[in-house]
């Protein structure tokens, strides 16, 4: 079998950094507007006249929002932790990188080490995105070696 170019593994290895990225702070930001639902102060819902604080209407806007964001965000936290899928993507790719790596002996880390820090060294417009580095550990990769950008 034939080894991934390294422009493909580039283009797999960035779009799959901002996915990890993306998810991290999916739960976080849900959680946020649902805080600020929770949070709704009746100072900032006067009645008709401005020096009386309304809290029916503070009340009413909590309760009607209340329920989706709260389910929103329930949401979010599970998007984030279904990662399955992304996962066994990484693997594939990795797992072809090491079954078709040019180096005749070490380990599978060895191997991908090589890949990453000496083949796709001139490809990388910096260096391993860290969302890649990310996924593929969360994949059961060691990228203890891996020379990782912030992006």
């Amino acid at each position: 079998m034939t080894q991934i170019d390294t422009d493909l593994y580039k283009t797999i290895a960035d779009a799959y950094a901002l996915i990890d990225g993306n998810l991290s702070g999916t739960a976080t930001n849900a959680r946020t507007a649902l805080d600020a639902i929770v949070d709704v102060d009746t100072a900032t819902y006067p009645d008709s006249q401005p020096s009386i604080n309304d809290p029916d209407a503070a009340l009413e806007i909590e309760l009607a929002l209340l329920t989706p964001f709260n389910t929103a965000f329930i949401s979010a936290q599970n998007i984030s932790a279904s990662v399955g899928f992304l996962l066994d993507a990484v693997r594939s790719v990795n797992n072809h990188v090491i079954a078709n790596s040019n180096k005749a002996s070490g380990t599978s880390t060895v191997k991908l080490d090589n890949w990453i820090n000496v083949d796709m060294d001139t490809t990388w417009t910096d260096e391993c995105p860290v969302g890649w580095s990310n996924l593929s550990s969360d994949a059961g990769y060691d990228v203890t070696n891996w020379v990782t950008s912030a992006t």
